[in-house]
């Protein structure tokens, strides 16, 4: 029986899913990676499994999964065409963003292509793995490619939805608002206690709970109905003070945001008209007549 994967790639991505395909059952027969960082990467991660370079033939197995960087990915698959084995009928690709057209090259070659995107973080390649039970997965391409695609999500635990490649970019602006920018925004305000004098330990179990609600909060609610704190009560008053505290970028990524909330709670008829201008007011640094001065 032939191993079903062979890994192309050995960041966090292609050796956090090689190990979950292992753990499987499905077995990888190795990892190809161009750097001696990838490959004691691999050897750390997984034992056992071989590495492969860049210009070695590729073995005989049924899938491929290509797990580099987007913008890597079409020179990658032409450098892969001509080294797939007869016997791989499946090429998939990890990224979110691009379709199953990226493997253009390798599709003129007779494998079926399509993607596969775990809707989770990598944030180590050898560290604890990934929980992948019960993530989305989602999968484009040809129609092959797509049933071969299902079969590996269910595989390693996965619910796999398709997608249509149209719409992926947008899918993935998703993605990176829910997890890459919201990382950015827990980072930022872990930074802003620790200025004030927590331990970084400290404002990051001070955050914790609070980050789980407010997630859990807006992932139950329709719209904004759950959202709590200034922007919700219409407190222009606190809005001011906040940016106050927090000029420069910081101020500029707060105001975004904010602007954002405060037209959903306008569209949702959550806040009275002088409720909002009081915000919008507040989000130029401005405050409403006759309560507060403008900030300078």
């Amino acid at each position: 029986m032939l191993p079903q994967w062979f890994l192309v790639g050995a960041g966090r991505c292609g050796v956090q899913l090689a190990r979950a395909i292992e753990a499987s059952g499905l077995g990888v027969a190795g990892v190809e990676t161009r750097s001696p960082r990838g490959r004691a990467r691999v050897r750390r991660a997984l034992p056992g499994v071989r590495t492969f370079g860049a210009g070695d033939a590729l073995p005989p197995v049924h899938g491929v999964l290509v797990a580099v960087p987007d913008s890597a990915i079409p020179a990658c698959a032409e450098q892969l065409a001509p080294r797939l084995h007869p016997a791989t009928t499946v090429v998939l690709h990890t990224s979110g963003l691009l379709a199953a057209d990226a493997l253009a090259a390798i599709a003129r070659s007779g494998p079926a292509t399509g993607s596969l995107h775990p809707m989770v973080s990598f944030p180590t390649a050898v560290g604890p793995l990934v929980r992948l039970a019960g993530a989305v997965a989602t999968v484009e391409g040809s129609a092959a490619a797509v049933r071969e695609a299902r079969r590996l999500a269910l595989a390693l635990g996965m619910r796999p939805v398709r997608l249509a490649a149209a719409v992926k970019p947008t899918y993935h602006a998703a993605a990176a608002l829910a997890a890459n920018l919201t990382h950015v925004l827990v980072v930022t305000a872990r930074d802003l206690l620790t200025g004030v004098g927590f331990s970084r330990r400290g404002a990051a179990a001070a955050l914790r709970p609070l980050v789980a609600s407010a997630v859990e909060a807006a992932l139950s609610a329709r719209g904004m109905e759950n959202l709590t704190g200034p922007l919700a009560r219409g407190d222009d008053a606190a809005v001011l003070a906040h940016l106050a505290a927090i000029p420069g970028e910081v101020g500029a990524a707060y105001r975004a945001v904010a602007d954002l909330a405060v037209a959903a709670l306008a569209n949702e008829h959550l806040l009275n008209e002088m409720r909002i201008r009081g915000l919008e007011l507040a989000l130029t640094g401005h405050a409403r007549c006759g309560r507060f001065q403008p900030l300078t």
